[in-house]
């Protein structure tokens, strides 16, 4: 769920002490770490390759007619797809990759590919039916589900924190705005010790301590956090600047903005978003929860696997606990596209990058907008283009620490992609 790196420059040298030690005892052979950016590696003999071309999705449109009257539809054939494919197909070939992509222009899928395990045990591969963690893209519809309240004069974006969660110490100095745009201050809970670890504190972590990294991390995914519990914790932590002074991303944000669609709304979190986002866009493959996940997650560090269990949603929650398919998120986006539930007046407050290219769930970039996520396990990114209603979807069920050169990160590949519209 978490979109911050992981603090590499710091923990670069005793990942690379921790690298030599185990190939010493396992008798690997020797990988190159990249400092400047997070890569990835797989082992070929898990990898299963799939690719499909200009896979039409179904018309969103009705036509009703009168019995008097006789009503003929000319369809227009969709416009030759820009997308580049061969040069697609070439770039995923030459990387390791677990996970699915899908790539849409003019809203019809053009081009997929699926490639490793979603089930390692089973040996079941990832296809386009695959249920992924998204992590932070779980952002964009708690974004919306707060716009929604604000349009039925439940709240208001410039309103205080303290109008809804006081019993937050620094609440009174917080607008809702600010938690959205990620311009709060407010300490991130995923990196500032508070669920009892911090990959802050590789720099001073000893070889023996990250040997039982996967204990550790497996003890802080499956225990349950209570809504009461991170807001006393949170408290504890002070504020890292004057609220609308500089942008921070922190989870922090979009855990509060949860409390608060749950406290208004008198539904659970993903009660509120299957009822009044899923369900009226008839978004069948999308998923406020981890249940329908059908695919496993693998944390990799160097050469070290960890196969992890699945978060528990109380951990990812508003910030990262949303699931689903490739094609069930391009259906998501094309509804952002086309700025469905909320009013324009709404979508304009939702894309608006202000100062910092941060908007409400969004990076704001020149041409198209964007967001990566990644929980333990998995790592994803999504970016699109309204204009040309172009989407690249990338969902991993690999999570980085550090790799090589030849792995690159989810958002990596959805750049790199990118470039092949014509």
């Amino acid at each position: 769920m978490c979109n911050s790196n992981f603090k590499l420059k710091k923990i670069l040298s005793v990942l690379l002490a921790l690298s030599v030690v185990l190939a010493c005892a396992c008798a690997k052979s020797e990988e190159t770490t990249k400092k400047t950016k997070k890569t990835r590696t797989k082992n070929t003999e898990d990898s299963a390759v799939t690719d499909t071309t200009e896979k039409a999705t179904e018309s969103d449109s009705e036509i009703s007619t009168e019995s008097t009257t006789e009503v003929t539809q000319t369809t227009l054939a969709p416009a030759p797809s820009t997308f580049d494919t061969d040069k697609a197909k070439e770039y995923m070939n030459s990387i390791n990759f677990d996970g699915v992509v899908l790539v849409a222009e003019g809203d019809q899928i053009v081009w997929t590919y699926a490639e490793g395990m979603a089930d390692r045990e089973n040996k079941t591969p990832n296809t386009l039916d695959t249920v992924f963690e998204f992590g932070s893209i779980t952002k964009q519809f708690t974004a919306v589900a707060i716009m929604q309240l604000e349009e039925k004069g439940l709240l208001s974006t410039d309103d205080k924190l303290d109008k809804y969660i006081p019993e937050y110490k620094y609440a009174d100095q917080i607008t809702i705005h600010q938690l959205l745009n990620m311009t709060s201050g407010v300490s991130d809970y995923l990196f500032n010790g508070m669920l009892g670890f911090s990959f802050d504190e590789f720099d001073s972590m000893t070889v023996d301590m990250l040997l039982d990294f996967e204990n550790t991390m497996t003890k802080i995914v499956t225990t349950p956090l209570a809504k009461d519990e991170f807001v006393t914790k949170l408290s504890e932590y002070p504020l890292d600047f004057t609220p609308g002074s500089e942008y921070a991303y922190s989870n922090s944000n979009y855990y509060l903005l949860g409390i608060i669609i749950e406290k208004l709304s008198g539904m659970s979190y993903d009660e509120y978003v299957r009822k009044n986002i899923l369900e009226p866009l008839a978004l069948s493959d999308l998923y406020p929860d981890i249940d329908h996940l059908t695919s496993d997650g693998r944390l990799r560090l160097l050469i070290m696997n960890f196969d992890l269990p699945h978060q528990d949603p109380t951990i990812s929650y508003a910030v990262g606990v949303m699931t689903g398919t490739a094609e069930g998120l391009f259906n998501w986006e094309k509804c952002v596209m086309d700025k469905a539930l909320l009013s324009q007046e709404s979508w304009d407050k939702i894309l608006d990058g202000g100062s910092f290219g941060y908007g409400y769930g969004w990076y704001i970039e020149n041409g198209y907008i964007e967001h990566s996520g990644m929980t333990l396990g998995y790592n994803t990114s999504v970016r699109v283009a309204s204009e040309s209603r172009r989407v690249i979807v990338v969902l991993s069920n690999i999570q980085l620490l550090e790799g090589t050169s030849n792995e690159p990160m989810a958002s990596e590949v959805g750049e790199e992609l990118w470039q092949y519209y014509g």
